[in-house]
């Protein structure tokens, strides 16, 4: 065999190494973008499943929060607004992050309505708590969708 058959041959070989190392390298890319998608729907079913045991086990918030609904946030004493800010504040924190990750493509677009839908209808009680959103774009997103659960 003379030498270039012999080149041939190799630069062929050396061709299907890239081709067989690139589809390995878009099999990894696919996969760890999966496990990345995985562990963020994973984090935030954790983490409200932790505001919620959080919640329901606290001494005072859910009566807090049931007086704000029924009387108003203006019933409340200096304490229970205190109280009450703190806890729609992390609220509020935890549906920005959640939809972060939403606009990254890690949460489909059902939960990225619900984030907002949620959101818009805390809007008014946050307001009267002075809790504010961090995320200029999240802010108007769910103010939007506030004005349009009134319409409505």
């Amino acid at each position: 065999m003379d030498s270039k058959q012999l080149n041939k041959r190799l630069s062929l070989l050396a061709n299907l190494g890239v081709v067989v190392g690139l589809a390995i390298l878009i099999l990894e890319i696919n996969s760890a973008n999966k496990l990345a998608e995985t562990q963020a729907v994973a984090l935030r079913l954790e983490q409200m499943q932790q505001a919620q045991l959080s919640f329901a086990e606290s001494d005072y918030l859910p009566q807090i929060r049931l007086k704000a609904i029924s009387e108003g946030v203006q019933s409340l004493s200096n304490l229970e607004q205190s109280r009450l800010r703190r806890w729609e504040t992390s609220v509020a924190l935890r549906m920005e992050s959640h939809y972060y990750h939403y606009e990254q493509g890690y949460l489909d677009d059902e939960t990225g309505e619900v984030i907002l839908s949620s959101a818009a209808r805390r809007l008014k009680n946050w307001k009267e708590l002075d809790v504010e959103l961090l995320n200029r774009r999240f802010k108007r997103l769910v103010e939007e969708a506030a004005a349009n659960l009134t319409d409505h």
